[in-house]
């Protein structure tokens, strides 16, 4: 499968996991889900073009993570009706910063982190 093929797949997943996460108790806002494709399409098919990734090797750790996502994203919305797209930028600030702190000394990370803070 082709890397541009198989990022499509990865991010079906990972936005399934989120899905999972949040369940019934608040709706996704669209604004949200187009927010993090665009912030992970490209780091994602980087990962899997230019560092070797592997998706099947990779693909319970990314599914978790995801599931993380969605439970920060629920958290960040607290009592409000859905998850927004500030939720969202929230939860990744957070997921990111820990997946950093996670990493291999020697590992690539595909997001730059330092870019698109939160204000």
């Amino acid at each position: 499968m082709r890397p541009a093929q198989e990022v499509d797949y990865v991010l079906h997943d990972c936005f399934f996991a989120l899905g999972q996460a949040v369940g019934l108790q608040r709706h996704v806002d669209f604004e949200a889900i187009v927010w993090w494709r665009t912030r992970y399409r490209d780091a994602f098919l980087r990962a899997l073009t230019d560092h070797g990734d592997n998706w099947p090797n990779d693909r319970r750790r990314l599914t978790a993570v995801g599931r993380f996502l969605g439970q920060r994203a629920l958290h960040h919305a607290g009592e409000g009706l859905s998850v927004d797209r500030r939720c969202a930028e929230l939860a990744s600030l957070e997921v990111e910063t820990g997946c950093q702190m996670q990493a291999p000394p020697n590992a690539v990370l595909s997001v730059d982190f330092a870019r698109d803070r939160v204000n």
